[in-house]
């Protein structure tokens, strides 16, 4: 019986969560816009080129402008960039005086390379109309979500009217419902003559046509061409109007100057000079670079033979004599001592003497005598240059320096060797 109240007070509260679901909450359609797949995500104008393709039209996309359509094409020139070399000017405004159609955005019209041909001058600024007010609702009505999000939705939204003194583009009227950014700029006919075409909105001339020789120039609002714009309203339309768009007729697409980059031009033309200058980099930083180990194998350090010593000895004492022997040998003790004795060289001759005999153990008397300048015989300047040698490497092998704190001593041994 528990497990039975249990189940129906489960399935009652199931239900009254059901019903207040139901009447605190509002179901209603939401519009999510679908990502660009495919061309449609890098080239903004391709919603414009297909319904070109659909009217009959041949569409052709070019990277610049280095090559003009053939006379009586329709070129729609949007490129930042198209006047990069002085030529181009001459060159488009002689395509389109010999029958070309150029299309353009307002912001254009102003380059430097078209303001000296195009017939066409800024509007004066006109008080703005605000597009399409609507009827205000009576109080008693009130708008529903999705009129309110019409409404919101179509705040860019305003109309155009071709005027009465430009033919119609089409039989079923003049009038146009635009929906893209709104231009602050528009331009009007610089001459007597009146427009080809033109349309004309709340602020003023939206788009204008005007011939240039046997051609014709026409500046319309760009925002109105692009992917998420040209299906609203009559913007389709609209862009049908102002491109002349026929059956067989050829439109060029020039949307930004796209040039093939420097590296990869640099090896189309000249590989076989890249390759030279790669190889010369390459062996200037081989050279250049930090190695593991020398060029070559160092000389062993191999002690001369007894017979290369006395040699050398002999020929050394025949041209310098034996007091520039004991000049030498003294010298390398006195490099020795200033290595390992601490103030060495700041010391007399005598104390000279005491020092090195203190660090080594030989007797200072014999030292003194060793090392003083005067004339030897054969026998004596044996014996001392045996003395000055022993007390060099015992210097050498005593290894670190004496402490400063070394006074020369009396000697109080004598040792033999």
């Amino acid at each position: 019986m528990n497990v039975w109240l249990v189940r129906i007070a489960s399935v009652l509260a199931l239900v009254l969560l059901g019903a207040w679901l139901v009447s605190a909450t509002e179901w209603a359609d939401a519009e999510v816009p679908t990502p660009a797949k495919g061309e449609a995500r890098t080239n903004s104008l391709y919603a414009t080129q297909a319904l070109l393709r659909e009217l009959g039209a041949k569409v052709v996309k070019r990277d610049s402008l280095d090559a003009m359509p053939p006379a009586g094409a329709r070129l729609v020139l949007a490129s930042n960039h198209w006047d990069l070399f002085p030529e181009r000017g001459q060159r488009l405004r002689a395509w389109v005086e010999q029958g070309g159609h150029l299309v353009m955005p307002s912001y254009l019209v102003g380059e430097d390379m078209l303001e000296d041909w195009v017939p066409l001058v800024e509007e004066e600024d006109k008080p703005v109309v605000k597009k399409d007010t609507p009827i205000p609702t009576p109080p008693s009505k009130k708008k529903s979500r999705d009129q309110a999000e019409k409404d919101a939705k179509d705040e860019d939204c305003h109309s155009v009217v071709e005027p009465d003194t430009v033919p119609a583009s089409f039989a079923g009227g003049r009038r146009f419902r635009l929906c893209a950014a709104w231009s602050g700029t528009q331009y009007l006919p610089s001459d007597e003559k009146p427009a080809l075409w033109a349309a004309e909105g709340p602020s003023g001339t939206e788009a204008v046509r005007v011939g240039v020789g046997r051609g014709t120039v026409t500046v319309m609002p760009w925002g109105l061409l692009h992917n998420t714009s040209l299906l609203r309203a009559d913007n389709a339309l609209f862009a049908t109007a102002a491109f002349q768009a026929r059956a067989g007729s050829e439109v060029w697409f020039v949307m930004e100057e796209a040039r093939e980059p420097f590296l990869k031009w640099i090896w189309r033309h000249g590989w076989a000079a890249m390759v030279v200058g790669l190889l010369a980099l390459a062996v200037a930083l081989w050279r250049a670079a930090v190695r593991f180990g020398p060029l070559a194998l160092s000389a062993g350090t191999h002690r001369r033979s007894m017979a290369e010593q006395v040699r050398g000895t002999a020929g050394f004492l025949h041209m310098h004599g034996s007091g520039a022997l004991h000049e030498a040998q003294l010298r390398a003790l006195n490099e020795s001592a200033g290595r390992h004795l601490r103030r060495y060289r700041d010391l007399a001759p005598p104390a000279r003497a005491a020092a090195i005999a203190q660090a080594t153990g030989l007797a200072a008397a014999m030292l003194t005598r060793a090392m003083s300048a005067r004339a030897r015989a054969p026998e004596a300047m044996a014996v001392d240059l045996e003395v000055l040698e022993t007390a060099r490497r015992r210097l050498e092998a005593n290894g670190p320096r004496q402490p400063s704190s070394v006074l020369p001593s009396s000697p109080s041994t004598t040792t033999s060797f």
